[in-house]
């Protein structure tokens, strides 16, 4: 048996460092509770809001995330219940756009009004966007596809694009929770989550 590491492709790369990512990130939510995920540290906050006439947004039912275009400046300061929103929405968006033939837009989304709801839609579009990364060949993690804002781009770029909002938006909801309760919080290491040798660095005993 060889003692030489196997090199990862691109795509070995991409499908680890996307699960990697996004499950250990899911330790900064772990019991978020109803106040912590509606609390709005500064005025004026967007959030997520019952519909009105004074309510700007998007989103198709009872309930809109806030939002604007072309957006204020200064932006407002959000709430955790917008940031998984908006996550979620756009990680759908983008898994459709790279894997699918639809052009969603985000008024069509219905968007949840409560915690749990919103909870449940980012893990679940997490899930679905990992197993189609999962599926990915060294050939097709390079194939062009549209973007929403118009340009055809290699696959592998809206992949990461969504990797990196999603690292950006979770450690903002992990310094919201340590703001609100006044402290940080200290955590046990993560459960180990299966890796190739290649990402541990460990190889496997000669035989």
């Amino acid at each position: 048996m060889s003692d030489v590491m196997s090199v990862p492709s691109a795509a070995d790369l991409l499908k680890v460092q996307l699960r990697y990512a996004w499950l250990d990130s899911r330790r900064v939510l772990e019991d978020v509770t109803e106040d912590e995920y509606a609390w709005e540290p500064a005025s004026p906050c967007w959030s997520v809001r019952k519909r009105s006439s004074t309510v700007r947004g998007w989103g198709s039912g009872e309930f809109v995330c806030e939002d604007a275009w072309p957006p204020p400046d200064p932006l407002p300061t959000t709430t955790i219940a917008w940031r998984v929103v908006h996550l979620a929405a756009w990680t759908d968006i983008y898994r459709v756009f790279a894997f699918g033939d639809m052009r969603p837009d985000l008024n069509d989304a219905d968007v949840p009004g409560d915690f749990s709801a919103g909870m449940t839609w980012l893990y679940r579009a997490q899930d679905e966007f990992i197993a189609c990364v999962a599926g990915l060949s060294d050939e097709s993690v390079f194939e062009p596809r549209p973007a929403h804002w118009g340009e055809s781009v290699p696959l592998v770029r809206l992949v990461t694009t969504m990797l990196t909002e999603h690292v950006h938006h979770i450690a903002e909801i992990g310094v919201l929770r340590d703001l609100r309760r006044a402290h940080a919080r200290s955590q046990p290491p993560p459960q180990p989550i299966p890796v190739p040798i290649w990402w541990s660095g460990v190889q496997p005993p000669s035989a």
